[in-house]
């Protein structure tokens, strides 16, 4: 395993990891290593190449080592940890706006759902709505409910004011929802409590923050 600090099947201080001893097949303690004098050349560049060499150990100090903020399961696998970051929730209709008089714009009492598939487990713990009202009467809020799956995120049927709780200067909005596996549907449907009319027009992007395993 070219690259990394440990390699499959090498001597590391403290022992063997990640791999069958030479020669044995199996794995646990190293096999018992020949009491030899060293080769000539030992320590010195270039060696290791002489089918021989792998019977002498190396001093503690040339051992491969993985540095301390890289902590691994085995060569190339790190433990799981944990994120905290963003995840979109992209609009699947009409990009996520009402109003206009383009047929790109979602007309009066459209419902638009905003969804996302995490590709890790992800378990939200905050929404970001953003909206942008062109117009003056571009006055409706954002109103909808959320899901993990199929599972409803609330206490309670109904609409919820999805800009209050997703404004990015609210206080004390934290969520805690269910965790979506990878592939899961995080989904939030949405909709104004009032249409623009004419030219006028709403657009809205929602974000969630939570945590991420990788």
């Amino acid at each position: 395993m070219a690259g990394y600090p440990r390699v499959i099947g090498g001597y590391v201080a403290g022992g063997y990891v990640a791999g069958a001893y030479p020669g044995t097949g199996i794995y646990g303690q190293p096999p018992p290593q020949p009491m030899l004098p060293p080769p000539q050349g030992y320590g010195q560049p270039g060696y290791g190449h002489h089918p021989h060499h792998h019977q002498y150990m190396l001093p503690p100090e040339l051992h491969p080592h993985s540095p301390p903020w890289r902590p691994m399961v085995a060569p190339g696998s790190p433990p799981v940890g944990e994120g905290h970051v963003p995840m979109p929730l992209n609009a699947e209709e009409f990009n996520g706006a009402w109003g206009g008089v383009s047929t790109s714009y979602a007309a009066a009492g459209t419902l638009i759902t905003f969804s996302a598939r995490p590709q890790k487990p992800f378990k939200t713990a905050r929404l970001i709505t953003r909206g942008t009202k062109v117009g003056t009467s571009a006055v409706g809020n954002l109103v909808g409910q959320i899901f993990v799956g199929t599972d409803l995120q609330q206490g309670e049927l109904g609409q919820i004011d999805l800009e209050t709780i997703g404004a990015g200067n609210t206080f004390d909005t934290w969520l805690s929802l269910k965790q979506a596996e990878p592939g899961v549907w995080v989904r939030v449907q949405a909709q104004l409590t009032a249409y623009p009319t004419g030219t006028d027009f709403e657009y809205y992007t929602i974000n969630a923050i939570g945590h991420y395993l990788h």
